[in-house]
């Protein structure tokens, strides 16, 4: 009884092991996932094609602190470009404005083009969801007037 318990588990094991090498030519064990939340840098460009599809960029700051050797407060901030297509460049068109803070996801993307005999390399944020987390502080028109006008109350 032993003796075949014994095979059992390793005629299973053979088995398994088999069926994870099968599933590996199949399945790759990586990802290529982005997580980012930051502040919107300008208004979303919108590209309209000619076949009605729609591309949404603008860039996305990150910024993180930290102390330096000496005891110092230093800010860096990075600043990504993310796009968004189709159905998801119409929300952003619709919903996210400069100053909004925004949580985004999506995958990075490594592009490259000739511009006049000279390879450029471009890094993206293909995204492909967003979440408002907030809407940038709207200014009253008269507000903004008084001060454009360079005067002191």
């Amino acid at each position: 009884m032993f003796r075949t318990a014994l095979l059992r588990s390793a005629s299973a094991k053979l088995v398994a092991n088999q069926a994870i090498k099968s599933q590996a030519r199949y399945f790759s064990p990586s990802m290529n996932k982005v997580i980012l939340m930051g502040n919107v840098g300008q208004d979303p460009k919108i590209i309209q094609f000619e076949n009605g599809k729609k591309l949404a960029t603008f860039s996305l700051a990150t910024s993180r602190r930290y102390k330096d050797g000496e005891g110092n407060l230093v800010e860096q901030t990075e600043w990504h470009k993310v796009r968004f297509n189709n159905e998801k460049a119409e929300l952003v068109e619709r919903l996210i404005k400069k100053g909004a803070l925004v949580t985004i996801d999506g995958s990075i993307r490594y592009d490259s083009f000739n511009k006049d005999g000279v390879e450029i390399h471009t890094t993206n944020i293909l995204a492909t969801n967003f979440e408002i987390k907030a809407f940038p502080k709207r200014v009253n028109p008269e507000e903004q007037a008084e001060g454009q006008s360079g005067e002191d109350a």
